[in-house]
């Protein structure tokens, strides 16, 4: 097929080859590039042949190029989407549009491209460049699990003044009743499925479950829908323990604990709206709540194992009471008592001639005063004052810690605790398929299922201790330096400040912060 012929050449297709024969010398090359340009489906090739055949005019046909295809498609690999290049020139655009669109709508069927297609494209097509003419449709994931659980209140005590009265108040224990509601979740969804240009279907992925970690002793799971509902199957106090929410038991003294009652010892948590009487003992495995108040005084023990202690009047101890949490104990005074905490120590209004030991050692930073007494702290000890004006002697003993070590024993915290809840979700998932099917397991299969619901609870156990331990070493590195002793109002002579193995003895009133690094005491 001549392409173009003239005095000087021919230049024709074959078989899908472009063949140039020149008849004599003298053809600009570029006026022939000018006449190329007038057919898009030429491609030269072959620079080197061409020129050489312009320059010696052996009137030979010389193969130059290529007879590019009026319309190319190409397909990306994953299949979504379709490229196209049109070759042809305006001028042949706008006189042969009709037959065009239907070359093009042919092409796509060839090329099996049924679903996508972009029609304004289809209509007006650019011409000699290349250009997107299918889109395919992604599938959508399907929306996550939303897992909430019932809110425990904030422990923070708050000092409020009521006209002539100051009142030291705490949200303590959270009390639920039989079919109250502890949680829910909001089950994945499927997604929506996709399709790609050549019409296929593609698949969605379903959003990510989330497992909920609750009591069956205690608490009922509801379904309804996309919706599981957990509600309490008991009367109690809501609580976490092993990373679950369970309803523990919880016994309410409303009165004195005393001769009426003698020494309480429970198995959970106990609340008591009046006080406890001198000589007794209150002992409980979780929280322990005593409202009355004109506090506690002479009281011979009072602990709870593994929770908070609250005690809304404060302690007057005559140097025979010891006061013992778990956690963190909160207190409007203490007055020559034993406080003993394995977490924070939270004082309202005053410490005096006490001996307190804690992680931090916290006085409102208002009104609270550590007066005499020994003061022990791992990382912090917080107070408006510390001393008085005669002049009591005052012992604070900051422990510290190693901060390096510290970072670098969260970073492996995170770590473990991210592979733990990712094996515990794992196990909680082949659990519930064992439920599902539970009435129709054989002997072994229901020995398997046993066996796996034991592996469960102590790896629950695990990601509750790890979880504990990374709060704990969170809460010390809130800390200034390596330990820190924070005086919001005065600290009075005769008051003893030591961080770490670094003593300052108050000589004169001081205030501010005062920090150990490295071995160095700084104030600020």
């Amino acid at each position: 097929m001549d392409l173009i012929n003239n005095e000087y050449i021919r230049l024709e297709e074959e078989n899908g080859s472009i063949f140039i024969t020149v008849l004599q010398k003298g053809y600009p090359l570029n006026q022939l590039d000018q006449l190329v340009r007038e057919h898009p489906r030429i491609a030269i090739t072959k620079f080197v042949e061409l020129k050489a055949s312009l320059e010696q005019a052996k009137i030979e046909k010389i193969h130059i190029g290529e007879w590019k295809p009026l319309i190319s498609i190409s397909i990306s690999e994953d299949k979504m989407v379709a490229k196209m290049r049109l070759r042809v020139t305006e001028a042949v655009l706008l006189g042969e549009r009709e037959k065009l669109m239907a070359d093009i709508s042919e092409a796509l069927e060839v090329h099996g491209i049924k679903s996508g297609i972009l029609q304004t494209e289809v209509k007006q097509p650019l011409v000699n460049k290349e250009f997107v003419i299918a889109k395919g449709e992604p599938a959508l994931t399907g929306a996550d699990a939303v897992v909430r659980y019932f809110q425990l209140s904030n422990r923070k005590p708050t000092i409020r003044e009521d006209g002539k009265a100051d009142y030291f108040d705490l949200n303590f224990i959270d009390e639920v009743k039989a079919g109250e509601w502890l949680g829910e979740k909001k089950s994945s969804t499927e997604g929506v499925p996709g399709r790609n240009v050549l019409g296929e279907v593609l698949l969605p992925k379903k959003g990510k479950d989330q497992p909920l970690f609750y009591d069956h002793k205690t608490v009922e799971k509801i379904e309804n829908d996309n919706v599981t509902t957990l509600k309490a199957l008991v009367d109690g106090v809501v609580q976490f323990k092993d990373g679950k929410i369970s309803v523990g038991n919880h016994l309410i003294i409303n009165g004195d604990v005393g001769t009426g009652t003698g020494n309480i010892q429970f198995d959970g948590s106990v609340t008591i709206n009046g006080i406890v009487s001198a000589g007794f003992s209150v002992k409980a495995t979780q929280d322990i709540s005593i409202l009355g108040e004109l506090g506690i005084s002479g009281v011979k023990e009072v602990e709870s194992i593994s929770g908070d202690i609250f005690i809304k009047g404060g302690v007057f101890g005559n140097n025979i009471t010891i006061i013992k949490a778990a956690k963190n104990i909160f207190l409007k005074h203490a007055n020559e008592c034993i406080l003993k905490a394995g977490e924070d120590i939270h004082i309202g209004y005053y410490s005096l001639g006490a001996k307190i030991k804690g992680r931090n050692i916290i006085a409102n930073e208002e009104k609270g005063k550590i007066i005499g007494g020994t003061i022990e702290a791992k990382g912090k000890v917080s107070a408006a004052v510390f001393g008085n004006r005669l002049e009591r002697k005052t012992f604070i003993q900051v422990e510290g810690f190693n901060r390096f070590e510290l970072e670098h024993e969260l970073s492996e915290l995170l770590l473990r605790y991210k592979e733990k809840v990712f094996y515990v979700e794992g196990l909680k998932k082949q659990l519930d398929s064992f439920e599902d099917l539970q009435s129709h397991l054989n002997e072994t299969q229901f020995k398997q299922f046993q066996r796996l619901k034991s592996i469960y609870e102590d790896e629950m156990i695990e990601v509750s201790f790890l979880e504990a331990r990374r709060k704990n070493v969170m809460k010390l590195l809130e800390t200034k330096g390596e330990g820190q002793v924070s005086i919001q109002v005065a600290a009075y002579p005769e008051t003893t400040l030591q961080i770490k193995n670094q003593k300052k003895h108050v000589q004169s009133l001081i205030k501010g912060t005062i920090y150990c690094d490295r071995n160095t005491l700084y104030s600020e």
